[in-house]
Parts: C-alpha cells; sequence; structure tokens
C-alpha cells in the first residue's frame, strides 16, 4: 500500500498488518527518521501527532535556550547550568555551597539520571522519604540509618528551587516538589539561661579568660558568625555602639567573612558603658595588635564557630550550669530583655530580625507572659479608678 503523507511525518500499513508512523529529527545537524507503529491506524496517527509535537517542542525550547545542550536535559545536567548561571554569584557564596553539596552528595546519585519531565511529584516524595529512612552515609550506629530532618529539609529547599527554575524556564509546567510534605517533629522547647545562673556562668567566663566575649555576646544577642567578626573600628566608644556589618562563615573548609544573613542584619547597637570599659580593657591586655576584636589565641585570624561551642559547654559544666546551645544565648538575650519590659520593636532591631512580626512567634511563651502583665494591670487600674470615682446618687422624679 503506497505511503500517505501526513503533516511532517508519514502514515503506511506494514505488510504484517501493523500501522507505521515516520517522521524526520535532526540530530547533531543531520536528519534521521523516527519510527512510530501501533495496531490501528488511529492509534498510529495519535502517537505520530503526540511524537512530531514533542519534537517540536524540544526544537522551540533548544532555540529559545541556547545555553542548553539538551532541550531534554536530565537532572544532573538542569542543575549544573542552575548553579553555575543563575546560583554562582547572584546568591550568597554559603548557600550556593550549601545547594551545590545537596545536589552532588544527594539528590544526583539517586535521581540525576532522570529527565526533568520524569520527575513527578511522587518521584520527589519517595526520594525524600527515603533520605529521610535511609539516606545516612556514614555514622549510621551513632546517628541512625536515616538524615536529620533539618538536612532533608535542606535537600528538598534545594530540589524545589532547582526544579522551580525550571518552570520558569518553560521546561516545565510545574513544579513537582512544591506538593511533597516532610514528616513533622515535635517542636523542641527553646533552651535559654535564666537569671539566677548568669552570675555562675559569667564568674566561670572571668576565670577562663574569655567574659567580655561572653558578655558582649548576652549583651547584644549576636548570631555567632557576627560576633566573630567584629573588629575594633566596629566600635564607637563616644556613642556607645556596636556595628554589624559582616559575619564569618566557614566555606569549603576556609573561613571566610561575608555580608550578614539580611539586609535587616546589617545594624548599629547600643551597648552600656560598663561593657565598652571591659573592652577597652580588653583591648590594652591583648599580646598582639589585631584589627579582630575576638581573634583565636591560636591563630590570631577569625575563630572558629565550632571551637567557641566548645568552650561554651566546658565552661557551662565548670559553672554547674544546664548545657545549652551557643545560638540559646540569643534566645536568652531576647528573652530576658522581653521579659524585664523592652518592647519587642527593639529587641527585633537588636536581633537583626526582618520583621517584629518573626520575634512575636518566635518567642509567643514571653509575649504570652507580657500580654498576661498588661491584662492584669489594666485590670487593678480599671478597679482602682472604680474605687475613687464616688458613687452616682439616683434621681427620681415625683410621680
Amino acid at each position: 500500500m503506497a505511503k500517505r503523507k501526513y503533516g511532517q511525518g508519514t502514515l503506511r500499513k506494514r505488510k504484517d498488518g501493523r500501522w507505521e508512523g515516520r517522521y524526520t529529527v535532526m540530530e547533531n545537524g543531520k536528519p534521521k527518521v523516527k519510527y512510530i507503529l501501533a495496531k490501528t491506524k488511529p492509534e498510529c496517527d495519535e502517537k505520530l501527532k503526540a511524537a512530531i509535537a514533542e519534537y517540536e517542542q524540544l526544537v522551540e525550547t533548544a532555540e529559545r535556550l541556547p545555553y542548553l545542550t539538551n532541550p531534554n536535559p536530565t537532572f544532573e545536567e538542569w542543575s549544573e547550568i542552575w548553579l553555575e548561571t543563575f546560583c554562582k554569584n547572584c546568591i550568597k557564596q554559603y548557600t550556593y555551597e550549601g545547594y551545590k553539596n545537596y545536589c552532588e552528595k544527594y539528590i544526583i546519585p539517586k535521581i540525576g539520571q532522570y529527565t526533568l519531565k520524569q520527575i513527578s511529584t511522587v518521584v520527589c516524595q519517595q526520594f525524600l522519604m527515603e533520605m529521610y529512612t535511609n539516606g545516612r552515609h556514614k555514622c549510621t550506629e551513632k546517628y541512625g540509618a536515616g538524615l536529620a530532618l533539618k538536612t532533608v529539609q535542606g535537600i528538598k529547599i534545594a530540589l524545589q528551587c532547582c526544579l522551580q527554575k525550571a518552570v520558569d524556564e518553560g521546561l516545565l509546567e510545574k513544579n513537582p516538589c512544591s506538593k511533597v510534605k516532610l514528616p513533622k517533629e515535635p517542636k523542641k522547647e527553646m533552651q535559654t539561661m535564666k537569671a539566677n545562673e548568669l552570675k555562675a556562668f559569667l564568674d566561670e567566663t572571668k576565670r577562663s579568660d574569655c567574659y567580655e566575649f561572653f558578655y558582649l555576646e548576652l549583651m547584644t544577642g549576636l548570631r555567632i558568625g557576627e560576633i566573630l567578626a567584629l573588629t575594633w573600628d566596629d566600635l564607637d566608644v563616644e556613642n556607645r555602639t556596636i556595628r554589624v556589618n559582616k559575619q564569618v562563615q566557614r566555606i569549603d573548609g576556609e573561613l571566610t567573612v561575608n555580608t550578614p544573613k539580611t539586609a535587616s542584619s546589617i545594624r548599629t547597637l547600643s551597648i552600656c558603658e560598663d561593657c565598652v570599659n571591659e573592652l577597652l580593657k580588653m583591648r590594652a591586655r591583648q599580646r598582639f595588635v589585631t584589627d579582630l576584636m575576638f581573634p583565636s589565641p591560636v591563630t590570631m585570624g577569625y575563630r572558629d564557630a565550632k571551637a567557641v561551642t566548645r568552650l561554651l559547654h566546658r565552661i557551662q559544666k565548670r559553672a554547674g550550669v544546664p548545657e545549652i546551645r551557643f545560638h540559646d544565648l540569643r534566645h536568652s538575650f531576647a528573652t530576658l530583655s522581653l521579659e524585664e519590659g523592652m518592647d519587642v520593636k527593639t529587641v527585633s532591631h537588636m536581633l537583626g530580625h526582618t520583621d517584629a512580626g518573626f520575634t512575636m512567634n518566635t518567642y509567643m511563651h514571653v509575649t504570652d507572659k507580657m500580654q498576661q502583665q498588661v491584662a492584669d494591670t489594666m485590670g487593678n487600674l480599671i478597679a482602682r479608678k472604680q474605687e475613687e470615682e464616688p458613687t452616682t446618687k439616683r434621681i427620681t422624679f415625683p410621680a
């Protein structure tokens, strides 16, 4: 039977009774014939239409996105483009390194060879749950087979951001990772240093020759990277302020200085006169000339955050106070400030939060207590005013 032309392809019935569709594509600059087989003509017709439409879409994608070497890229191919074109030098280096690590260490080994269109919500869900239950590469005897939920959440963010850029570029219709659900772990109670533990802790920091460092931390609630990056020109003695405009982070094994976490993190904080005096005394005692306020006693360069945390835990143990993380000193500053009556907006500014609403949500246990205090105060005020007011006499009219 003669061939019948159909659009950019052709249909014909084979001798074995099946129907065959043919269409021509270009591969590496040369034409190549592709074949479609089906039992019936309508079925073959539909399959041929779909194949031609898919090819035309690939051609359109290749023309619209010339940076693609493959118009139907695998996740590995696309993630490399995403990282180098849309992330590198466009986001913070620390964030870029995190995305890159998640892709190379976890995502690509599992689904890297899937094309973008093969990655469905089910694929994403199964992959992330596998990471949660059986994704740890080492220390499994100590920590179990699964990754920590926080790590899995980081992997999900990297995967979702990578796929979202594919959506933005027209490679996908929707983001398959956006509907993925991860387990919820019970929220841990915030650990803070209580007011009655401060004296024992600070006394021990004096004996450990690091009083000024922890005193300033409890006075300001700085992030660990921010306080480690402080230089002496950040201290304004006359106005009694500390300028925060940088942070220390470990990237690729090296301690580097970057801009703070957010624009709100660039701020100027007031400190008390006693704190200024303690810092000036410490500077006078420093044996080496350095721009850093708190240099490493070994290298005279930036301190390692992990070394500071180990020092903190040794001090807590010797002082006989509960062990908390360094970041919990930041929580301690906020909690004690709010309990002493400082308004939420001021605390939010000092912490470098983007908005006061986040501060209120984070320290809801304190703000609830403050609201109750306000309610009790207003109740007492109204009761007192009612007692002070003379009783109004009732006026009666003659009948």
